[in-house]
C-alpha cells in the first residue's frame, strides 16, 4: 500500500479528473462529427478541409521553427566547434544529450568553450617558451639563477690601441731595442 500526502492526493485526483474531462471532450467531438457527415456532408467537408489546412499549417510552422534552429546553429555553435582540434570536437559530442534541444546546445557550448581555454593556454604556454628560449637576457638570468653566488664578469668592448697607450709588442721592442731606428 502506498501512503500519499495530502498535496499528492489533490493532484492525482485533479489529474484523474483532467483525463475523463479530455476523453469526454474527444467523444463529444467525435459525435458531433459522425452526426454533422451523416445530416450536412458539404459541412463535413468544409470542416475536413479546415482540419487538414490546419495540420498543413502546424506543419509548415514546424518546419520553420526547425529551419530556425538548424541556422542559427549553422551561424553560431558550429564556427565554435570548428575551431576545436578534432579529438575534443569528438569527445564533446560524444556526451549524454550533446545538442539535443537548449539543454543540450548549452551543454556542447560550455564544454566547447572549456576546451578552446584550455587548447589556448597550451599554445600560449608553448608561444611564450619559445620566445624565452630566444630570449638572451632571460637566459642569462635563468643561468645566473642556476650558478647560485657565482658572480658572472661582466663583458667589456673590445678597444683598439691608442698613442697613448702602447700595445705590448711596441713595448716589447723598445725594451730590447728592436724595430724601427
Amino acid at each position: 500500500m502506498r501512503t500519499v500526502s495530502e498535496e499528492e492526493l489533490h493532484r492525482l485526483v485533479q489529474s484523474e479528473a483532467d483525463r475523463r474531462d479530455a476523453k469526454r471532450s474527444a467523444d463529444e467531438r467525435r459525435e458531433a462529427r459522425r452526426r454533422l457527415r451523416d445530416t450536412d456532408p458539404f459541412a463535413y467537408a468544409q470542416e475536413e478541409r479546415k482540419d487538414e489546412e490546419a495540420q498543413t499549417a502546424t506543419g509548415e510552422l514546424d518546419k520553420f521553427i526547425v529551419s530556425v534552429g538548424s541556422e542559427h546553429d549553422r551561424v553560431s555553435i558550429d564556427p565554435l566547434m570548428d575551431s576545436l582540434p578534432t579529438e575534443e570536437r569528438e569527445r564533446i559530442l560524444k556526451l549524454e544529450g550533446a545538442g539535443m534541444g537548449l539543454p543540450g546546445r548549452k551543454l556542447v557550448v560550455s564544454e566547447g568553450l572549456k576546451a578552446l581555454e584550455k587548447h589556448w593556454r597550451a599554445e600560449g604556454a608553448k608561444d611564450a617558451e619559445a620566445r624565452l628560449r630566444r630570449n638572451p637576457a632571460f637566459r642569462k638570468q635563468v643561468l645566473a639563477e642556476n650558478r647560485g653566488g657565482t658572480v658572472e664578469p661582466e663583458l667589456l668592448p673590445a678597444a683598439g690601441a691608442s698613442a697613448a697607450e702602447p700595445s705590448v709588442s711596441a713595448l716589447l721592442r723598445s725594451r730590447y731595442g728592436i724595430g724601427a731606428r
